[in-house]
């Protein structure tokens, strides 16, 4: 018989396809095996739901803000900061925002509104809310200013007002604290509301009233009685609080201004401007290096209106 021999390497490649062999056929009887079927649970799952809509709270929306939308605007006139036992004056103010050229600087056409009363006066449609720090309603017994108008139309250059007011006595019994005001028409009430109106809210902080009261607040609070009284159409016990002010401060501006508002109520506009000249003059030299006092200047210009140009000398005071 005869010996034959196997070199090293060929051994080794024999091998190696036999692997190859059975692996392919593993491979092939793999791929023979049916796909499993897909789980009963997956198959017969019905589609899941559509996310329901929630509907914002009609609170939670944002206001729609549009050139010439009506806007509600509070305030107060006698200041963001009150003590208790001073009186209070709060105002609304009823306005058109500006509107926007177009690429030709011409102005959309925006047509005036006009709310009207379904019964009395159109004021009279009108809610103060006013709340505490943590958003609960407080009663407050504001006092409307009554004016008999049942309608007020509103271009987008005019402007409309409402007044409350609080006496003195009412005002000491209200708890300090900050609250905000805000003011709506009630829908019911009127006819002719867009359905676009924005409200600006108020802030106002109450103090309890310090005591014994500084100068300077004293002063401020009697002022402040002087301008309520006018408000409410006292001039006589206004007149008398700015006589004692300006025989303790005859350099006060505010007082000097009051002066000449009620001098003006009283026709008497040369003395008016008189006194804001000298308001003026106070201001300049106290404040050398601030802005010029617009409204003093615009309230000296209304004073100086249809007077006598020989009694007015030129960039100085007003004289006879």
């Amino acid at each position: 018989m005869l010996k034959t021999t196997c070199p090293k390497s060929s051994f080794i490649i024999v091998i190696a396809l036999a692997l190859m062999t059975i692996l392919s056929c593993s491979n092939q009887e793999e791929d023979k095996k049916p796909a499993p079927k897909a789980k009963a649970a997956t198959a017969t799952a019905a589609p899941a739901p559509e996310p329901q809509r929630v509907e914002p709270e009609k609170t939670d929306m944002p206001p729609v803000e549009a050139p010439g939308q009506l806007v509600l605007s509070a305030a107060a006139e006698t200041g963001s900061e009150l003590y208790t036992s001073w009186p209070l004056v709060v105002s609304v103010s009823l306005w058109r925002k500006a509107l926007i050229p177009d690429a030709q600087d011409n102005l959309p056409a925006v047509a005036p509104i006009t709310i009207r009363a379904k019964q009395a006066a159109w004021r009279d449609a009108l809610v103060v809310e006013v709340r505490n720090a943590s958003g609960e309603a407080v009663t407050c017994p504001l006092h409307p200013v009554q004016q008999p108008e049942t309608s007020v139309t509103l271009g987008v250059d005019e402007t409309a007002t409402a007044q409350w007011w609080l006496e003195p006595a009412e005002t000491q019994a209200l708890v300090p604290g900050i609250y905000t005001l805000t003011v709506s028409f009630r829908p019911d009430a009127v006819e002719g509301l867009p359905e676009s109106l924005g409200s600006d809210r108020f802030h106002l902080k109450i103090e309890k009233e310090p005591a014994p009261l500084d100068q300077a607040t004293a002063t401020a609070k009697q002022l402040q009685m002087a301008e309520f009284s006018l408000f409410k159409g006292d001039a006589k016990t206004a007149g008398g609080l700015v006589e004692q002010l300006l025989a303790r401060e005859p350099k006060n501006i505010g007082v000097l201004r009051l002066q000449a508002k009620l001098l003006m109520g009283e026709g008497k506009k040369l003395e008016a401007a008189n006194a804001l000249e000298e308001a003026l003059h106070v201001y300049y030299k106290k404040y050398p290096k601030a802005d010029p006092p617009l409204g003093l200047l615009h309230e000296r210009s209304e004073a100086m209106k249809d007077l006598e140009p020989e009694i007015i000398k030129e960039g100085g005071p007003v004289i006879r």
